[in-house]
Protein backbone atom coordinates (compact mmCIF):
# COMPACT_ATOMS: atom_id res chain seq x y z
CA UNK A 1 0.00 0.00 0.00
CA UNK A 2 1.29 3.93 -0.87
CA UNK A 3 1.89 6.09 2.17
CA UNK A 4 -0.59 8.46 2.15
CA UNK A 5 0.68 12.06 1.25
CA UNK A 6 1.50 14.18 4.19
CA UNK A 7 0.75 17.59 2.74
CA UNK A 8 -1.47 19.27 4.74
CA UNK A 9 -2.39 22.85 3.20
CA UNK A 10 -1.78 26.19 5.53
CA UNK A 11 -4.56 28.11 3.60
CA UNK A 12 -7.35 28.03 1.31
CA UNK A 13 -6.08 28.64 -2.67
CA UNK A 14 -8.37 29.43 -4.80
CA UNK A 15 -7.57 29.44 -9.03
CA UNK A 16 -10.12 31.13 -11.53
CA UNK A 17 -11.48 28.45 -14.33
CA UNK A 18 -11.62 31.36 -17.23
CA UNK A 19 -8.95 33.91 -16.55
CA UNK A 20 -6.05 31.68 -14.45
CA UNK A 21 -6.55 34.12 -11.12
CA UNK A 22 -4.94 32.56 -7.92
CA UNK A 23 -5.36 33.79 -4.86
CA UNK A 24 -6.25 32.70 -1.20
CA UNK A 25 -9.17 33.82 0.87
CA UNK A 26 -10.67 32.54 4.40
CA UNK A 27 -14.22 31.40 2.84
CA UNK A 28 -15.15 29.65 -0.46
CA UNK A 29 -15.20 33.32 -2.81
CA UNK A 30 -18.66 33.23 -4.55
CA UNK A 31 -16.41 34.05 -7.89
CA UNK A 32 -13.32 35.32 -9.40
CA UNK A 33 -12.32 39.46 -8.30
CA UNK A 34 -10.63 39.69 -11.06
CA UNK A 35 -13.82 38.33 -13.98
CA UNK A 36 -16.43 37.09 -11.97
CA UNK A 37 -16.21 33.59 -13.31
CA UNK A 38 -16.05 30.55 -11.32
CA UNK A 39 -13.45 29.41 -8.73
CA UNK A 40 -11.78 26.09 -7.72
CA UNK A 41 -10.42 25.45 -4.30
CA UNK A 42 -6.52 24.17 -5.62
CA UNK A 43 -5.50 23.28 -1.75
CA UNK A 44 -7.00 20.07 -1.84
CA UNK A 45 -6.27 16.51 -3.64
CA UNK A 46 -7.52 16.22 -6.51
CA UNK A 47 -7.98 12.11 -6.37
Amino acid sequence: MAPADPYTPSGAYYECHSCGYRGTAAHTPGSCPECSSSVKNIGVPQE
